[in-house]
């Protein structure tokens, strides 16, 4: 970031009168150094020179009040359009000046050329608390908040960037010329939103928001003819993160070989009890030491220890299940020792504020000091889906723990963590990390560590708030294009409510979704909007190829559902394919009459295994269909139970994506599990279906650019 100096002089000089807002005339002068066009203006103080600049720039003309102390100009009437002569400008000069500088700091008069009517936007830049400086683009001008139609990214940003925000816009098509307008010059476009980026990148540090409202667009020019900036009390230089991903020691969360728990129990429903029998009682095959202050001589029938220096075997990983207020001596003896991790799964911290979170925040620092790496506090732990290393406080009765997999899930919540590892037995988990409070360890330090993992090829995460939002998209976007791991995320605390319960359950911030969003967007992550599409979209990303594009082919012996998936297809980027004359004909010439032929295929309620397997098969021949997804009744008599081998075959090709929709009662719960159990994806929800599909189109492209 590079600031000019006539520029920091006037922020400098503007906190120094203790003042946060740029006036709008320097604030002009500001966009002009950075190539950024606004009309013609002039800042008067006199009556006379009213007069004398009001011809010189022209009619008609706009004069606006120009304090520092006064933010919304229309609410003290301190703006008065149409003047058409000097004589005017300067009767509204005298009137303005006089009577508002009675009550309010004034600078003058800001006289300024108006512009005619075009289309409106709004440009804004901000600094977010999870992102650091974002950029917003929006249409609508005054009607913005109204119709909330505005797209989010982190900056800087470039040309494809840019490209990316304004499809976002519902409005986009006034952009291309509507109804008979003319379509506005993109390349104009283009260049103003890269100009006003530069300028938040390099005064990141300065302001807290900036507002372009409104920005006329013109077939070949534009103006921004209102600037707003709102400093910050207190200059951040940091304020863009430049923290990066730090994978070092994460693997022994994992791979330990020996393990010491802290606050282990002999008491049946203590969490200390729970954990040491995960451990000990299961698969995990290390070494495990109970340390208990009562001095148990042991413990579940293994020698016991009064406290971690007894100890006198190395120890690789030590999870925490007592009080924090024990931990930052637990960490100053691991730091004697020379251990690196520890899993603190005891809440109670920041969450809570107060003198908790300031045993949190020493706990942290005595993380960075010492070296010591930490999940948690406030969680349930890791699980690892191959050597079954298992530090969940819930027993084996009632929690499944899942057969091995290539997924690895990130949970910010315990309670979908669980939910998230009996959900993946299906389709099998490599790593499961519930993070919590992230005192250490956070979302990016994962996604990097889970990148170099040979066990994990899909990245799944629930996140209420992020920590350095900035340090998790660029880490992201890295795991993305280089590593090339898909990266699903379901973000909740999406409303300002929301957000707010989010930070008081976890002591995160949750932040502004349509924020989030943007920057998610910006670096390939693909969310989704609730716990089923995650699983559902997991599940595909594991089992299925990858597709070559977004058209998609549909057979089914039920309509209804097909008819409602196609609604959502524009909203997930999906569309119908258009088959080829080849594949109409070889349809055509095979079904009876009362078949409906095309895309989709409604094989009616009379369909068998073969007539199913006939359209699938001519779509995987189509070269124009990218994804298959059969919708099926299996409660249909003349539907034969061997459609699950038939299924299972086509899987075994690996050719394109096969996305199977079915809803009903046992009986079709049975042939779904049959499905499944051959790597064949089964939804019994449309949504959930559709978006599955969505995701594998989103990836396809990510994969391809």
């Amino acid at each position: 970031m590079s600031i000019k100096s006539n520029i920091k002089e006037m922020f400098d000089s503007t906190l120094a009168l203790n003042q946060k807002v740029i006036t709008e005339e320097s604030s002009k002068k500001l966009l002009a150094d950075y190539g950024i066009k606004v009309p013609p203006y002039a800042l008067v103080t006199t009556p006379g020179e009213a007069e004398t600049k009001a011809a010189e720039i022209g009619f008609p003309l706009v004069a606006k009040v120009v304090s520092p102390e006064i933010l919304h100009k229309t609410d003290v009437k301190g703006v008065k359009v149409g003047i058409a002569s000097s004589s005017e400008a300067k009767m509204v000069f005298s009137e303005m000046y006089d009577r508002l500088s009675k009550e309010y700091q004034v600078k003058g008069i800001l006289l300024e050329k108006m512009v005619p009517p075009g289309i409106e936007i709004i440009i804004g830049l901000q600094n977010d608390p999870q992102f650091g400086p974002v950029i917003m683009v929006g249409l609508g001008g005054i009607l913005t908040e109204v119709f909330q139609d505005v797209s989010f990214r982190v900056l800087p940003i470039d040309d494809n960037d840019v490209d990316e925000m304004l499809r976002d816009l519902k409005g986009s098509k006034l952009l291309k010329g509507f109804r008979g307008t003319e379509a506005v010059d993109i390349g104009i476009l283009k260049e103003a939103l890269l100009n006003i980026g530069r300028l938040g990148i390099d005064l990141a540090p300065y302001f807290e928001s900036v507002d372009f409202n409104p920005v006329i667009l013109y077939p070949r020019d534009y103006y921004v003819v209102d600037a707003k900036i709102i400093l910050r009390e207190n200059i951040q230089p940091e304020i863009v993160s430049m923290a990066r991903p730090n994978s070092k020691y994460m693997d022994l969360f994992f791979n330990a070989k020996s393990i010491a728990l802290i606050g282990a129990s002999p008491e049946v429903g203590k969490i200390g009890n729970s954990v040491l029998e995960s451990l000990v009682k299961h698969e995990y095959k290390g070494k495990v030491y109970p340390v208990n202050a009562k001095d148990y001589p042991e413990i579940m029938g293994i020698k016991a220890y009064k406290n971690l220096e007894a100890i006198s075997d190395p120890i690789e990983l030590v999870v925490v299940t007592v009080d924090l207020k024990f931990v930052p001596d637990l960490l100053r003896v691991c730091g004697s020792k020379d251990i690196h991790n520890m899993v603190i799964i005891s809440g109670g911290g920041k969450e809570l504020g107060g003198e908790r979170a300031a045993i949190e925040q020493q706990i942290k620092e005595l993380s960075n000091n010492l070296g010591i790496r930490i999940i948690g506090p406030n969680c349930i732990g890791v699980f690892n889906g191959d050597n079954r290393l298992d530090c969940a406080f819930q027993g084996h009765q009632r929690m499944l723990r899942p057969k091995k997999g290539d997924v690895a899930f990130l949970s910010q919540s315990g309670t979908v963590g669980i939910a998230f590892m009996e959900t993946s037995d299906s389709f099998g988990m490599s790593k499961m990390v519930s993070y919590g409070n992230r005192s250490d360890v956070d979302e990016a330090d994962m996604i990097w560590y889970l990148s170099e993992d040979p066990e994990t090829k899909v990245l799944g995460l629930y996140v209420e708030g992020l920590g350095d939002g900035r340090k998790f998209v660029n880490a992201a976007k890295d795991v993305i294009k280089e590593r090339k791991k898909p990266i699903v995320v379901f973000k909740n605390g999406r409303s300002s409510r929301g957000a707010k319960q989010a930070a008081s359950h976890t002591g995160s911030l949750g932040g502004t979704y349509k924020v989030v969003k943007g920057a998610f967007d910006q670096a390939g992550i693909m969310s989704v909007d609730s716990y089923e599409e995650l699983t559902g979209s997991l599940k595909a990303l594991t089992w299925q190829p990858v597709p070559s594009g977004n058209r998609v082919a549909m057979v089914t012996n039920g309509a209804g559902p097909i008819i409602a998936a196609i609604d959502q297809f524009e909203r997930l980027g999906l569309q119908l394919a258009d088959l080829t004359d080849e594949t109409k004909k070889k349809l055509k010439d095979h079904y009876p009459a009362t078949y409906v032929i095309g895309n989709p295929c409604d094989v009616t309620g009379s369909a068998n295994t073969s007539d199913y397997s006939f359209a699938i098969q001519a779509f995987l021949d189509d070269p124009n269909v990218d994804i298959v997804m059969p919708w099926f009744v299996f409660q249909d008599d003349p539907l034969e139970e061997t459609i699950v081998d038939v299924l299972g075959d086509f899987q075994k090709l690996m050719r394109k994506p096969i996305l199977v929709g079915a809803m009903g009662g046992p009986f079709t719960k049975k042939v779904s599990t049959e499905l499944e159990d051959r790597n064949v994806p089964v939804y019994d929800s449309v949504t959930t279906w559709v978006s599955a599909a969505g995701t594998l189109a989103k990836w396809a492209k990510l994969t391809s650019d």
